[in-house]
């Protein structure tokens, strides 16, 4: 889950990946049907209507998919015009599961930053159920990189 532009952002590629002119689409999250929304900076909300194909074992919805939504938030939550987001570590705690049929909506915010590093947070839960049902405490780390740099 490198949350940068990638190697194929465009013209104006660093040989690190990281591109000057913002974040790239988030093309893991589109092969997966995952829709991502940049709602500010450090904001972020990705939701995934599920489907048979997401379930495990048990028929209901497998906590990669979990793991998958609230991933890409995640990424675009730590990427924006000015800074590119290299995310080290994701938390995910599974507090209840999902439905095949439920659509999963991970929001995620910045919560603090030092010089180098930002600290994100957020939740999955059920987007379909009015206020939404939790599911799921997101906790993520990454480096902040510079794209002007």
């Amino acid at each position: 889950m490198a949350g940068h532009g990638g190697t194929h952002a465009g013209p104006s590629s660093r040989p690190d990946g990281v591109t000057a002119s913002g974040p790239g689409k988030d093309e893991f999250a589109a092969l997966l049907g995952i829709g991502v929304e940049r709602l500010g900076p450090g904001h972020a909300v990705a939701t995934l209507q599920t489907d048979r194909h997401h379930a495990n074992p048990h028929g209901t919805v497998h906590g990669a998919v979990f793991y998958a939504v609230a991933g890409a938030a995640v990424a675009a939550a730590a990427n924006d015009e000015d800074h590119s987001g290299i995310i080290s570590s994701v938390l995910v705690e599974y507090l209840r599961p999902a439905a095949i049929g439920d659509v999963l909506r991970a929001e995620i915010s910045k919560e603090a930053s030092t010089d180098r590093e930002d600290i994100l947070t957020g939740t999955v839960s059920r987007a379909d159920q009015g206020e939404g049902d939790l599911l799921a405490w997101v906790r993520a780390r990454g480096t902040r990189r510079s794209r002007t740099s």
